[in-house]
């Protein structure tokens, strides 16, 4: 009997599935501008130098490949809290917030989803727009999903009034997922002071934060672009964090997330990590080793600590010339359009305003891929493609 003949063909990932219409197209002037990944300025993704020496280390101490424990690596754990919320975090002492060892960053969301829906939420708003992943992982994780406004597409910067009156409007004990950082796809973030507003109005409202944290060190700093969830940590918001160490540490294929729970009283720590455990044995059973090896030999050294953030400063700063750069040939080129909003987005990306129908054109007739929404992957650009692609941006518009 044939089960599998109904099965109906779904469409390929928009971002995943762009790599493969690419490496297709025989033009040899072509640019991928679509995944999150950095590039190097010959195009390349990289594997740093700290990463290296790393697995060098972990190989000549002839480790052993045993399965980890359900919630991870301990020294991984540890060291990537004191990343996230600074070594000298009151809350890393306080027996308030656990930690588990995910399967990239995606798999700590969807591990938050499964959590919230089980026991304390069926409601969570996500920014619009979002990363597109986001409405996808929370829906399967049986979550009704709903939006809040975030960008203006006339101002091309943060619509932060809007963004405050769908807050006031939510019902409590629903989840809002927040961009701790270079907000995917947009690069437009709030600065402190909407931070400090966004905090008290949440609390107020009884909402559950979730922060998104998938690119720390590729917007100002290692300790600003984790300041929004300090603050919140520090004004005791029961929160959860999604943390992905893919992009600052180049380690894209290794899988290596992390999702911490922080809590009110430490009482509810050990229900909380029983909860989150039995998720994890249901899904994955442990997670993966390499990654969070790698991960805990850098940063339990000094050396390799200063060489991984030297080689971040040096990726962050790139992507910053890299959108000086094309801010200032779409200025020369496009002289009666204004692109200095552009100086205001952080991190990889970058939104200029293309549709679907611009986007689809830069694909056939100039051979520059990206996804239908016009996130532009800032990395991607090079000295010797960003006049073409500012004049073939221009040519759409």
């Amino acid at each position: 009997m044939p089960f599998f003949s109904d099965v109906p063909l779904l469409p390929d990932d928009p971002i995943l599935g762009l790599p493969i219409i690419f490496a297709a197209d025989p033009r040899p002037n072509k640019i991928n501008l679509g995944i999150g990944a950095y590039k190097t300025a010959e195009g390349h993704s990289l594997v740093l130098t700290s990463v290296k020496k790393a697995e060098s280390q972990i190989l000549q101490r002839h480790l052993p490949k045993d399965y980890l424990p359900i919630e991870g690596e301990g020294e991984f754990i540890k060291c990537g809290l004191q990343l996230l919320f600074g070594a000298e975090s009151a809350l890393l002492q306080s027996g308030q917030i656990f930690a588990a060892q995910t399967v990239g960053g995606s798999g700590a969301l969807r591990l938050a989803g499964e959590f919230l829906a089980k026991l304390v939420s069926k409601t969570i708003f996500l920014s619009q727009p979002s990363w597109s992943n986001h409405k996808q992982i929370f829906e399967k994780s049986g979550l009704s999903v709903g939006s809040y406004p975030y960008f203006d597409p006339q101002g091309h910067g943060l619509d932060f009034a809007g963004m405050c009156e769908a807050i006031r409007n939510m019902p409590p004990s629903s989840a809002i997922l927040l961009h701790g950082c270079c907000h995917n796809p947009t690069g437009v973030d709030p600065n402190f002071e909407q931070w400090k507003e966004l905090s008290s109005l949440i609390k107020k409202q009884q909402i559950v934060p979730i922060f998104d944290l998938a690119y720390q060190g590729f917007g100002q700093s290692l300790d600003q672009d984790a300041q929004a969830i300090r603050y919140f940590a520090g004004e005791g918001h029961e929160m959860l964090v999604a943390y992905s160490f893919s992009k600052n540490f180049g380690l894209y294929g290794e899988r290596v997330g992390l999702l911490a729970i922080t809590a009110s009283q430490a009482e509810c720590m050990p229900k909380l990590a029983s909860q989150i455990k039995f998720l994890i044995r249901c899904n994955y059973s442990t997670p993966p080793l390499q990654g969070a090896r790698i991960i805990s030999t850098i940063l339990k050294s000094h050396e390799l600590t200063l060489e991984w953030q030297r080689e971040l400063k040096n990726m962050c700063e790139r992507v910053k010339e890299m959108r000086k750069a094309l801010i200032a040939a779409l200025l020369v080129k496009g002289q009666d359009k204004n692109f200095s909003y552009m100086h205001q987005q952080n991190g990889l990306f970058s939104f200029c305003g293309l549709t679907p129908d611009q986007v689809q054109r830069l694909r056939q007739e100039k051979a520059i891929y990206m996804p239908s929404n016009g996130r532009i992957n800032i990395a991607g650009l090079n000295t010797q493609n960003v006049e073409y692609v500012a004049e073939s941006l221009l040519s759409v518009m």
